[in-house]
């Protein structure tokens, strides 16, 4: 009977051990594989929202809706587009924040790779930079300066506060 008894408490240490293990990884994995992909609303005024709120019917009917898993914004809150083709979404070849004592931070191939359909006229610089932040989980300051090239090649520098 007393080897029972020592038997099942060491049954119960192992168990009690692998249980912490298996807590650990998936401590692990969470940290490694980072939140789940999250699609946004790019509001009017600017603003960008996770879809996981609900707007008001006359906010939502304004708004574009970014597609992280696609890269893709379209006008309807589903992200299912069936006509049109999706275009680039903004006039510019290049775009990178540039920060002073810092390292510039690029974001050419998050833009080069966005698409559009219908394609959004006069999205503010700041709200892509808010939506590349957000998609990219990357800090940026309130206040920049972009340096741009746009789709005639022209460069230009513009100072976001």
């Amino acid at each position: 009977m007393e080897y029972v008894m020592d038997y099942s408490k060491f049954a119960l240490e192992i168990y009690e051990f692998i249980q912490q293990q298996a807590k650990n990884a998936v401590s692990a994995i969470r940290t490694w594989l980072g939140p789940e992909p999250q699609d946004y609303y790019l509001l009017a005024d600017g603003r960008v929202l996770p879809t996981t709120m609900i707007l008001p019917v006359e906010i939502a009917s304004t708004a574009y809706y970014y597609n992280v898993a696609k890269n893709q914004i379209t006008d309807i809150p589903t992200g299912f587009v069936t006509h049109g083709r999706f275009k680039p979404a903004v006039p510019y070849l290049s775009m990178t924040i540039q920060q002073p004592g810092a390292a510039d931070i690029d974001l050419s191939e998050w833009l080069g790779e966005l698409r559009a359909s219908p394609v959004p006229q006069n999205l503010p610089l700041k709200q892509l930079v808010t939506l590349w932040s957000l998609v990219k989980n990357t800090y940026v300051p309130s206040a920049y300066t972009l340096a741009v090239i746009n789709d005639a090649g022209e460069n230009e520098t513009i100072t976001i506060e």
